[in-house]
């Protein structure tokens, strides 16, 4: 099964939520959670943060091949906008400069910029805008490298949070409700109607004074604009605040409105740290849901120069490259030829020569043919036939096999093959693989996509061992020849 995980970077604490499944069926499976120290005197900031991450990801055995880091929504710039476009394709191209218009303290040209789809009218689409700067996206980026991953996405701290909200609100059917998701360095508040329509970052610590009462205060203002004093949503709240039932309780005596506490944690985890995991891992379980495809949101920051590419998707461009430099080089020579064609057109005429006199030296009492080479292959044919030769099946070649397995093996994480072993003999053709992998089910992905191959449609399921933090993998694929089929 896939394995997924999310990682919250804070500039005090990190936190990680590693999630087994798809969309129909998953489980929390591990929780690690460790404070930042402040750097030794003299130490670059930077440098000491990201060996900190390392480290992290090192130490609690985070897995890497699909890891999805946090961006802080506290610095990005979100924006209400609206664009007189309905495609993805024409909103995605004039969103920055839109939103440049509501803002003058960035420049769209050192932003990463994303959206969500509010509302939408006959000619007009509403979007909500994130703006992340370029610089906070590349370092990031440079931590996850230095902890040897490469994330799929990034993802803004108040959108994942957001998104293990809709998985676990969408489990109650709470369609419409407004949520407040505490923690220690501040707060975020959505108005969800059939989608998100609403979302506020809030420098308002869990750990202030009066932190109940500003909180209240925020979801009554809150509840005010979105629905002007009637038929007032549910609110939820979850996060880490210290007593979420008695802040549910404040706000709903004071905004007079259903207000519960909403666990994002799934019932039944048996790990280390299960019970933080419930009150803190909001986030991080967003992204990890994102990481399996469980994304209600679909915002994603990787975007532009950052996009995300495959190692399959590396090689393709590496393999376009070589066969434009080969284009290159054959439209030279070719260029070469056509400037001598001169002498290339009497060469072929000197051959041609030679073909016709030795047809008329083997067969002189026959008329001499416009084409020697094909009457030539033409009388060999006619006495391989007379011989008891011609029309018997040639063995394929193992190559040919070995050429549908390549197109088949489209690696997303790790797989490696060591060995490789393919023979090709009437009835009893068969390849043998062995290799590595990590994550496990990479081998079930690739197995499954060789077998959509007609000739492979017998391979036999893989057999995996862990072995030093990889998975041992050993496949046997039978094939099935033109020859047996005959």
């Amino acid at each position: 099964m896939p394995r997924a995980c999310g990682l919250e970077l804070t500039p005090t604490t990190f936190r990680a939520v590693v999630v087994d499944g798809t969309p129909k069926g998953w489980r929390v499976t591990a929780y690690a959670e460790k404070d930042v120290q402040p750097p030794p005197e003299g130490v670059d900031p930077k440098e000491a943060y990201a060996k900190e991450v390392a480290a992290f990801v090192a130490e609690r055995k985070l897995p890497r091949g699909i890891l999805i880091p946090s961006l802080p929504a506290a610095k990005a710039t979100i924006r209400e906008v609206s664009l007189p476009f309905g495609s993805d394709e024409q909103l995605r191209k004039t969103v920055k400069f839109e939103l440049e218009s509501h803002t003058h303290s960035i420049d769209v040209e050192q932003v990463v910029v994303d959206f969500v789809k509010v509302d939408q009218k006959e000619k007009q689409t509403f979007l909500l805008a994130l703006a992340v700067e370029k610089k906070d996206v590349r370092a990031r980026l440079e931590q996850m490298a230095g902890a040897k991953a490469d994330p799929p996405a990034m993802d803004l701290d108040a959108t994942a949070a957001l998104n293990a909200i809709l998985n676990l609100a969408g489990q109650e059917g709470a369609d419409s409700f407004v949520a407040l998701y505490a923690t220690r360095a501040g707060c975020f508040l959505y108005y969800v109607s059939g989608g998100l329509k609403l979302m506020r970052v809030l420098p308002l610590g869990s750990g202030e004074d009066g932190f109940e009462a500003k909180a209240a205060g925020e979801v009554g203002r809150t509840l005010l604009r979105v629905s002007s004093g009637q038929d007032l949503p549910v609110v939820v709240v979850c996060g880490d605040a210290d007593d979420l039932p008695a802040l549910a309780g404040r706000i709903a005596r004071e905004a007079g409105v259903q207000a519960k506490a909403l666990e994002l944690m799934p019932d039944g985890l048996a790990f280390e740290g299960a019970d933080r995991a419930r009150r803190a891992g909001g986030v991080a379980l967003g992204l990890a849901l994102k990481g399996i495809g469980l994304d209600r949101v679909g915002t994603d920051l990787r975007r532009e120069e950052f996009t995300y590419e495959r190692k399959t998707d590396q090689l393709k461009r590496a393999v376009a490259m070589l066969l434009l430099m080969v284009n290159i080089f054959l439209g030279l020579w070719a260029y070469k030829a056509w400037s001598d064609r001169g002498f290339w057109q009497g060469r072929m005429n000197e051959l041609l020569g030679l073909e016709r006199k030795m047809y008329r030296d083997l067969f002189p009492e026959e008329k001499e043919p416009v084409r020697p080479m094909e009457a030539f292959r033409t009388k060999k044919s006619e006495w391989q036939e007379s011989q008891g030769g011609g029309g018997h099946p040639v063995p394929v070649s193992a190559l040919t096999y070995w050429a549908l397995l390549f197109n088949k093996i489209q690696v997303q994480n790790k797989f490696y093959i060591g060995s490789i072993t393919v023979s090709a003999a009437p009835g009893q053709a068969s390849i043998k693989m062995s290799g590595t992998a990590d994550p496990a089910p990479e081998v079930e992905r690739i197995w499954s996509s060789i077998r959509g191959e007609k000739a492979f449609a017998g391979a036999k399921a893989p057999a995996t061992t862990q072995d030093k933090g990889m998975w041992r993998w050993d496949m046997d694929i039978p094939i099935a020849t033109e020859e047996a089929a005959k």
